[in-house]
């Protein structure tokens, strides 16, 4: 499989090496960081919209252009409660999804842990909440000690991983008895079952499983024209369709993908043995 660069980013980011992965990974999203001062780029998960709406979250009036990034991490812990709980984010990028949880899901504390040091220094300035911390540090290596979070949220952060074997031993051990694995992204079609493996053999128990793919697009529907203008505002001409190609616009390769079943995008909740 050979994905052109330009129109499929994410997809040629992916077939990496294992080395390779976080290096081009972590260059890419300090690239993607730098241009952005303003603060637009809190979320970068393609997000999540239920065919209702009735059924959408209620937002402050502040996190409405977040809506659907914001409607993921929703998605994602639906199922537990984190009031009153330790929770870590692994691969947390501009704090957007901890603020969220912060401030509507009121965990007794929040770490988030990125392998960026710059998004990290810039989530310390804009979001200095007194129960909140942000860690530069590895999924595979999480500055954090042994069995010290109930809660630990991953979204739309594996595919950079070297490991994923590697990243859930982690999530393994930063785990209190009886704490929660809460996790999406998304995978080529054929590689979902190596996941379902890893989590398998993980020593976890898969509480939820869902393929979440038609609401992601839905919400990638939503949202594409206003990112295609703000593409075109802020990227050179050179490369918006690389730019366009990583954010998922309508008919780009990624996005195609996922429509036409080629990629995957899929939902979990596991839980470590009491």
């Amino acid at each position: 499989m050979r994905p052109n660069w330009i129109g499929g980013g994410f997809v040629w980011l992916t077939l990496l090496s294992a080395r390779l992965r976080p290096m081009l990974w972590g260059w890419w999203y300090n690239r993607l960081a730098s241009r952005d001062e303003a603060g637009q780029l809190l979320f970068m998960n393609f997000g999540y919209a239920e065919e209702n709406e009735s059924l959408a979250l209620k937002l402050e009036p502040q996190d409405e252009p977040f809506r659907y990034p914001i409607q993921l991490y929703a998605h994602v812990v639906s199922a537990i409660d984190v009031r009153g709980k330790d929770v870590l984010e692994v691969g947390c990028g501009r704090g957007g999804g901890g603020s969220f949880l912060v401030r509507y899901r009121e965990p007794r504390f929040f770490t988030g842990v990125d392998l960026s040091e710059s998004a990290m220094e810039w989530c310390r300035q804009h979001m200095p909440f007194p129960n909140a911390r942000w860690l530069q540090g590895r999924a595979d290596a999480l500055p954090v000690p042994d069995a010290s979070v109930d809660v630990v949220v991953n979204v739309e952060a594996s595919h950079c991983y070297p490991s994923m074997v590697g990243a859930l031993s982690e999530v393994t051990r930063v785990l209190r008895p009886g704490g929660y694995f809460a996790f999406c992204d998304m995978r080529i079609s054929e590689g979902v079952a190596t996941l379902d493996r890893s989590f398998d053999e993980s020593g976890l128990k898969r509480l939820e499983h869902r393929v979440i793919t038609p609401q992601v697009l839905r919400a990638l529907d939503r949202t594409s024209p206003e990112r295609e203008l703000r593409i075109a505002s802020r990227v050179p001409r050179l490369f918006r369709p690389a730019f366009g190609g990583f954010v998922a616009l309508k008919g780009t390769p990624l996005y195609n993908m996922l429509a036409t079943g080629k990629m995957t995008y899929v939902s979990y909740l596991l839980q470590k043995p009491e």
